[in-house]
Protein backbone atom coordinates (compact mmCIF):
# COMPACT_ATOMS: atom_id res chain seq x y z
CA UNK A 1 0.00 0.00 0.00
CA UNK A 2 1.36 3.41 -1.01
CA UNK A 3 0.10 6.79 0.27
CA UNK A 4 0.89 10.22 -1.97
CA UNK A 5 0.24 13.87 -1.02
CA UNK A 6 1.49 16.90 -3.03
CA UNK A 7 2.88 19.68 -1.16
CA UNK A 8 0.59 22.56 -0.64
CA UNK A 9 2.12 26.15 -0.57
CA UNK A 10 1.93 26.69 2.99
CA UNK A 11 4.24 23.98 3.81
CA UNK A 12 6.97 25.12 1.15
CA UNK A 13 10.43 24.93 1.95
CA UNK A 14 9.65 22.94 5.28
CA UNK A 15 11.94 20.31 6.46
CA UNK A 16 10.66 16.51 5.29
CA UNK A 17 9.60 15.45 9.67
CA UNK A 18 8.21 19.00 9.88
CA UNK A 19 5.40 17.77 6.65
CA UNK A 20 5.50 14.55 7.86
CA UNK A 21 4.36 15.38 11.54
CA UNK A 22 2.10 18.16 10.83
CA UNK A 23 0.38 16.83 7.86
CA UNK A 24 -0.02 13.32 9.12
CA UNK A 25 -0.43 13.54 12.85
CA UNK A 26 -0.71 9.52 13.02
CA UNK A 27 3.09 9.31 13.87
CA UNK A 28 4.68 11.64 15.68
CA UNK A 29 7.81 13.55 14.41
CA UNK A 30 10.03 11.24 16.05
CA UNK A 31 8.28 8.16 14.72
CA UNK A 32 8.65 9.56 11.56
CA UNK A 33 12.66 10.22 11.71
CA UNK A 34 12.72 6.50 12.18
CA UNK A 35 10.57 5.91 9.26
CA UNK A 36 12.63 7.97 7.23
CA UNK A 37 15.51 5.70 7.34
CA UNK A 38 13.85 3.01 6.51
CA UNK A 39 13.48 3.34 2.64
CA UNK A 40 9.59 3.92 2.80
CA UNK A 41 9.38 7.44 1.70
CA UNK A 42 9.88 8.78 -1.66
CA UNK A 43 10.07 12.54 -2.97
CA UNK A 44 9.07 12.96 -6.50
CA UNK A 45 9.54 8.95 -6.81
CA UNK A 46 13.13 8.76 -5.59
CA UNK A 47 13.83 7.38 -2.67
CA UNK A 48 14.87 10.24 0.36
CA UNK A 49 16.62 8.93 3.60
CA UNK A 50 17.39 12.42 5.01
CA UNK A 51 15.37 15.41 6.17
CA UNK A 52 15.78 17.86 3.17
CA UNK A 53 13.77 20.75 2.60
CA UNK A 54 10.54 20.49 0.09
CA UNK A 55 8.73 22.77 -2.30
CA UNK A 56 5.44 23.49 -3.18
CA UNK A 57 4.03 20.93 -6.07
CA UNK A 58 6.69 18.15 -4.42
CA UNK A 59 5.08 14.43 -4.26
CA UNK A 60 5.76 12.75 -1.59
CA UNK A 61 5.06 8.81 -1.09
CA UNK A 62 4.91 6.59 1.97
CA UNK A 63 4.65 2.73 2.00
CA UNK A 64 4.03 1.53 5.20
CA UNK A 65 4.67 -1.66 6.62
CA UNK A 66 0.88 -2.35 8.18
CA UNK A 67 1.92 -4.57 10.94
CA UNK A 68 3.09 -1.58 12.26
CA UNK A 69 0.24 0.69 11.76
CA UNK A 70 -2.64 -1.53 14.19
CA UNK A 71 -6.25 0.06 12.98
CA UNK A 72 -9.17 0.61 15.32
CA UNK A 73 -11.66 -1.90 14.39
CA UNK A 74 -14.88 -0.79 12.21
CA UNK A 75 -17.88 -2.09 10.69
CA UNK A 76 -16.51 -2.58 6.66
CA UNK A 77 -20.25 -4.39 5.59
CA UNK A 78 -20.41 -1.62 2.65
CA UNK A 79 -24.10 -1.98 0.96
CA UNK A 80 -24.46 0.10 -2.79
CA UNK A 81 -28.08 1.10 -2.74
CA UNK A 82 -27.91 2.78 -5.84
CA UNK A 83 -24.80 3.94 -8.96
CA UNK A 84 -25.10 5.23 -12.22
CA UNK A 85 -22.12 6.75 -14.27
CA UNK A 86 -22.12 9.56 -12.16
CA UNK A 87 -22.61 8.59 -8.35
CA UNK A 88 -22.54 5.88 -5.90
CA UNK A 89 -24.92 6.08 -3.09
CA UNK A 90 -24.03 4.27 0.05
CA UNK A 91 -25.56 2.71 3.12
CA UNK A 92 -22.83 3.23 5.60
CA UNK A 93 -22.51 1.10 8.85
CA UNK A 94 -22.53 2.54 12.16
CA UNK A 95 -19.27 2.14 13.05
CA UNK A 96 -17.15 3.66 9.90
CA UNK A 97 -15.17 6.57 9.20
CA UNK A 98 -15.84 8.21 5.82
CA UNK A 99 -12.47 9.03 5.27
CA UNK A 100 -8.74 8.34 6.47
CA UNK A 101 -8.30 9.82 9.93
CA UNK A 102 -5.40 8.68 12.28
CA UNK A 103 -4.71 5.36 12.14
CA UNK A 104 -7.80 4.50 10.09
CA UNK A 105 -5.71 4.14 6.86
CA UNK A 106 -7.65 1.79 5.36
CA UNK A 107 -10.38 1.54 7.54
CA UNK A 108 -13.00 3.87 5.96
CA UNK A 109 -15.51 4.57 3.37
CA UNK A 110 -13.41 6.04 0.70
CA UNK A 111 -10.78 3.69 0.47
CA UNK A 112 -12.80 0.63 0.81
CA UNK A 113 -14.40 1.31 -2.32
CA UNK A 114 -11.40 2.65 -4.09
CA UNK A 115 -9.52 -0.96 -3.07
CA UNK A 116 -12.01 -3.03 -1.00
CA UNK A 117 -15.00 -3.70 -2.47
CA UNK A 118 -16.30 -5.81 -5.80
CA UNK A 119 -16.19 -4.04 -8.28
CA UNK A 120 -13.98 -1.28 -7.10
CA UNK A 121 -14.60 2.56 -7.48
CA UNK A 122 -11.21 3.81 -7.95
CA UNK A 123 -11.63 7.32 -8.49
CA UNK A 124 -14.69 7.82 -5.70
CA UNK A 125 -15.12 11.29 -3.56
CA UNK A 126 -17.33 12.08 -1.06
CA UNK A 127 -19.75 14.73 -1.53
CA UNK A 128 -20.59 15.24 1.67
CA UNK A 129 -20.00 13.55 5.15
CA UNK A 130 -21.36 11.31 7.52
CA UNK A 131 -19.83 11.16 11.34
CA UNK A 132 -18.37 7.60 12.08
CA UNK A 133 -21.12 6.47 14.32
CA UNK A 134 -24.11 8.03 12.39
CA UNK A 135 -25.23 4.93 9.81
CA UNK A 136 -27.25 5.21 6.57
CA UNK A 137 -27.29 7.21 3.28
CA UNK A 138 -24.46 8.90 1.70
CA UNK A 139 -23.97 10.47 -1.39
CA UNK A 140 -20.40 9.37 -3.24
CA UNK A 141 -19.12 10.74 -6.59
CA UNK A 142 -17.63 8.37 -9.15
CA UNK A 143 -15.12 11.18 -10.49
CA UNK A 144 -13.47 14.22 -8.96
CA UNK A 145 -14.78 15.59 -12.13
CA UNK A 146 -18.59 15.69 -10.86
CA UNK A 147 -18.08 16.47 -7.26
CA UNK A 148 -19.05 20.59 -7.76
CA UNK A 149 -22.29 19.55 -9.33
CA UNK A 150 -23.12 17.25 -6.69
CA UNK A 151 -21.82 19.50 -3.94
CA UNK A 152 -23.96 22.36 -5.16
CA UNK A 153 -26.89 20.54 -4.25
CA UNK A 154 -25.98 19.86 -0.75
CA UNK A 155 -25.03 23.68 -0.46
CA UNK A 156 -27.65 25.46 -2.33
CA UNK A 157 -30.11 23.52 0.06
CA UNK A 158 -31.60 21.57 -2.97
CA UNK A 159 -31.12 17.79 -1.06
CA UNK A 160 -34.10 17.46 1.33
CA UNK A 161 -32.38 14.85 4.07
CA UNK A 162 -34.77 13.04 6.55
CA UNK A 163 -32.63 10.71 9.60
CA UNK A 164 -34.04 8.71 12.63
CA UNK A 165 -32.90 9.56 15.77
CA UNK A 166 -33.30 7.55 19.47
CA UNK A 167 -33.48 10.26 21.74
CA UNK A 168 -33.80 10.01 25.64
CA UNK A 169 -37.43 11.37 26.52
CA UNK A 170 -39.77 12.53 24.92
CA UNK A 171 -40.61 16.05 23.38
CA UNK A 172 -43.69 17.81 24.17
CA UNK A 173 -44.70 18.72 20.90
CA UNK A 174 -45.68 15.84 18.81
CA UNK A 175 -43.87 17.70 15.46
CA UNK A 176 -41.43 21.02 16.49
CA UNK A 177 -38.73 23.09 14.81
CA UNK A 178 -35.38 23.78 16.13
CA UNK A 179 -34.58 27.30 14.64
CA UNK A 180 -30.99 28.18 16.85
CA UNK A 181 -27.95 29.34 15.52
CA UNK A 182 -25.15 26.70 16.18
CA UNK A 183 -21.28 27.53 16.88
CA UNK A 184 -18.20 27.00 18.62
CA UNK A 185 -18.70 26.06 23.07
CA UNK A 186 -16.27 28.66 24.15
CA UNK A 187 -16.40 26.92 27.84
CA UNK A 188 -15.90 23.17 26.53
CA UNK A 189 -12.26 21.72 26.48
CA UNK A 190 -13.27 19.56 23.77
CA UNK A 191 -12.12 22.07 20.77
CA UNK A 192 -14.65 20.57 18.68
CA UNK A 193 -17.64 20.27 20.66
CA UNK A 194 -20.90 23.03 19.43
CA UNK A 195 -23.47 24.37 21.02
CA UNK A 196 -26.95 26.33 19.83
CA UNK A 197 -27.36 28.89 23.24
CA UNK A 198 -26.54 32.05 23.46
CA UNK A 199 -22.34 31.07 24.09
CA UNK A 200 -21.90 29.86 20.32
CA UNK A 201 -19.20 31.28 18.99
CA UNK A 202 -19.13 32.23 15.01
CA UNK A 203 -22.84 30.71 15.15
CA UNK A 204 -24.56 30.03 12.11
CA UNK A 205 -28.36 30.03 11.17
CA UNK A 206 -29.13 26.13 11.71
CA UNK A 207 -33.13 24.93 11.69
CA UNK A 208 -34.08 21.17 12.13
CA UNK A 209 -37.74 19.90 12.09
CA UNK A 210 -38.56 16.98 14.31
CA UNK A 211 -41.20 14.46 14.06
CA UNK A 212 -42.04 12.06 16.98
CA UNK A 213 -42.77 8.49 16.07
CA UNK A 214 -42.74 6.32 19.22
CA UNK A 215 -42.16 6.02 22.75
CA UNK A 216 -40.72 2.98 24.81
CA UNK A 217 -40.07 3.38 28.45
CA UNK A 218 -37.82 6.30 28.29
CA UNK A 219 -36.42 6.48 24.88
CA UNK A 220 -38.48 8.31 21.77
CA UNK A 221 -37.32 7.63 17.58
CA UNK A 222 -37.85 11.22 15.98
CA UNK A 223 -37.64 11.52 12.58
CA UNK A 224 -35.34 14.53 12.00
CA UNK A 225 -35.37 16.96 8.66
CA UNK A 226 -32.32 19.59 8.57
CA UNK A 227 -33.10 22.31 6.50
CA UNK A 228 -29.39 23.29 7.21
CA UNK A 229 -26.18 21.27 7.19
CA UNK A 230 -24.33 22.58 10.04
CA UNK A 231 -21.66 20.92 11.49
CA UNK A 232 -23.29 18.08 14.27
CA UNK A 233 -26.14 19.71 13.78
CA UNK A 234 -28.53 16.87 14.59
CA UNK A 235 -26.62 16.11 17.64
CA UNK A 236 -26.46 19.88 18.92
CA UNK A 237 -30.26 20.71 18.42
CA UNK A 238 -31.63 17.59 19.81
CA UNK A 239 -29.82 17.88 22.63
CA UNK A 240 -30.50 21.73 22.70
CA UNK A 241 -33.88 20.65 22.86
CA UNK A 242 -33.28 18.44 26.16
CA UNK A 243 -33.26 15.21 24.29
CA UNK A 244 -30.01 14.10 23.36
CA UNK A 245 -29.27 11.01 20.84
CA UNK A 246 -29.14 7.78 22.89
CA UNK A 247 -24.76 6.64 22.64
CA UNK A 248 -23.99 10.17 21.74
CA UNK A 249 -20.51 10.46 23.61
CA UNK A 250 -20.07 14.04 22.83
CA UNK A 251 -23.71 15.71 23.40
CA UNK A 252 -24.95 13.39 25.69
CA UNK A 253 -22.13 13.41 28.44
CA UNK A 254 -20.15 16.18 30.26
CA UNK A 255 -16.35 17.21 29.37
CA UNK A 256 -15.03 15.24 31.64
CA UNK A 257 -17.29 11.94 30.79
CA UNK A 258 -16.38 12.39 27.19
CA UNK A 259 -12.29 13.07 27.67
CA UNK A 260 -12.10 9.97 29.99
CA UNK A 261 -14.44 8.13 27.36
CA UNK A 262 -11.38 9.37 24.55
CA UNK A 263 -8.31 8.33 26.51
CA UNK A 264 -9.11 4.89 26.88
CA UNK A 265 -7.78 2.42 24.04
CA UNK A 266 -9.96 1.81 21.25
CA UNK A 267 -10.72 -1.61 22.38
CA UNK A 268 -12.41 -0.59 25.41
CA UNK A 269 -13.81 2.84 24.06
CA UNK A 270 -17.39 1.02 23.48
CA UNK A 271 -20.03 0.86 25.79
CA UNK A 272 -18.44 2.44 28.82
CA UNK A 273 -21.66 3.60 30.92
CA UNK A 274 -23.48 3.87 27.73
CA UNK A 275 -26.42 2.23 26.87
CA UNK A 276 -25.78 2.04 23.73
CA UNK A 277 -22.54 0.78 21.56
CA UNK A 278 -23.02 3.91 19.16
CA UNK A 279 -24.77 7.19 18.55
CA UNK A 280 -28.40 5.99 17.47
CA UNK A 281 -28.86 8.52 14.46
CA UNK A 282 -29.37 6.66 11.06
CA UNK A 283 -29.60 8.89 7.97
CA UNK A 284 -32.59 7.20 6.15
CA UNK A 285 -32.97 9.36 2.95
CA UNK A 286 -31.93 11.71 0.42
CA UNK A 287 -34.03 13.57 -2.36
CA UNK A 288 -32.65 15.47 -5.18
CA UNK A 289 -33.10 16.38 -8.56
CA UNK A 290 -30.36 14.56 -10.49
CA UNK A 291 -28.34 16.92 -11.83
CA UNK A 292 -27.27 15.05 -15.06
CA UNK A 293 -30.60 13.74 -16.05
CA UNK A 294 -32.82 16.19 -14.61
CA UNK A 295 -34.87 12.74 -12.78
CA UNK A 296 -35.97 12.99 -9.25
CA UNK A 297 -33.90 10.30 -6.84
CA UNK A 298 -35.14 9.52 -3.67
CA UNK A 299 -32.35 7.36 -1.97
CA UNK A 300 -32.82 5.61 0.86
CA UNK A 301 -31.53 3.05 3.68
CA UNK A 302 -34.01 1.19 6.17
CA UNK A 303 -33.32 1.39 9.78
CA UNK A 304 -30.43 -0.40 11.23
CA UNK A 305 -31.21 -3.76 13.44
CA UNK A 306 -29.52 -2.12 16.29
CA UNK A 307 -31.98 1.11 16.09
CA UNK A 308 -34.65 -1.32 15.56
CA UNK A 309 -33.89 -3.32 18.53
CA UNK A 310 -35.19 -0.80 20.42
CA UNK A 311 -38.88 -1.70 19.62
CA UNK A 312 -40.19 1.26 18.88
CA UNK A 313 -42.86 2.29 15.93
CA UNK A 314 -42.08 4.45 13.06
Amino acid sequence: MNFSSTVSQKFNGFLLVQYLSGRFTYLLEAEWRRQLVTGRIEINGQLCLGDVPIWSGDTVSFTPDMSEFPEPAADLNIQILYQDKWIICVNKTGNLLVHHQGRSLTHNLIYQLRYGVGPPYPSACLVHRLDRETSGVILVARHVDYVGRLSALFAQQEVEKTYLAVVYGRPKQECGIVDSPIGRDPDSVVTYRYTADNRAVKAKNALTRYQVLGTRGDVTLVRVFPKTGRTHQIRVHLAHLGHPIVGDKLYGRTDAEFVEWRSRPWSDQVGIGIPSPRQALHAESLYFVHPWTGEPVRLEAPIPKDMGAWGLEK
